[in-house]
């Protein structure tokens, strides 16, 4: 598990200074959860669906998440492409599984960067004090 302060170095590689579209989920969204929880774990993967449902549950598998705890997803697909509102419950719905409780504050967004067939997901946990 990474420090607060290494997911902070790379949320600060990851997102640009100029991003600021009121319907995405931005820096700002995980700098609340790092600041405000007890500790943090950072998901990030990449790859085509659904084996990205599949990856994200086993990195959940992981973590044995058992306190209070906000999520923060954003999940990333080419500006070509599309997500459908199913692939987006499929993920939404892993989390829920680990943590049938979990506060989620969740956005879709495009990255140039990826392959026209992947999706990305940028996944925080912040667990409150145990």
């Amino acid at each position: 598990m990474k420090t607060k302060e290494e997911i902070r170095r790379y949320l600060d590689a990851r997102f640009s200074p100029s991003e600021d579209d009121m319907v995405q989920i931005v820096q700002n969204d995980f700098e609340r959860i790092l600041n405000s929880a007890a500790s943090c774990a950072l998901i990030t993967i990449e790859g085509a669906m659904p084996i990205l449902a599949e990856q994200l549950r086993t990195e959940l598998e992981t973590l044995h998440i058992e306190a209070d705890l906000d999520v923060i997803v954003k999940v990333s697909y080419h500006p070509v492409s599309e997500i459908s509102f199913d692939d987006l419950c499929s993920l939404l719905t892993v989390i829920h599984e680990f943590a049938p409780q979990v506060n989620i504050v969740w956005g879709c967004g495009t990255d140039a960067k990826l392959a026209e067939t992947d999706f990305s997901i940028l996944l925080l946990i912040g667990t409150s004090a145990e």
